[in-house]
């Protein structure tokens, strides 16, 4: 392979990656506005018990959860 198609590809590769952390920042800065909008206290239902939680917190467990479970789901890409 020559330097030119080589310094190409690596190119794509970096521009990829600094995209999926520009979506990651734009989607972390949503949930954290969202949650310091939402202070209130809910009930949150547990199978054998109820619990009050302030609602950010609620949401900050609910999308690292969400993005726990989203990154093991992801197929493996070679």
């Amino acid at each position: 392979m020559s330097s030119d198609v080589m310094a190409n590809a690596e190119r794509k590769v970096r521009a990829r990656q600094s995209f999926r952390i520009l979506v990651w920042l734009i989607v972390l800065a949503a949930v954290v506005v969202f949650g310091f909008v939402n202070t209130k206290k809910v009930s949150v239902d547990w199978v054998v018990n109820d619990a009050l939680a302030p609602l950010w917190a609620v949401i900050g467990v609910s999308a690292l959860a969400g993005a726990i479970i989203g990154f093991i789901a992801r197929p493996n890409r070679n």
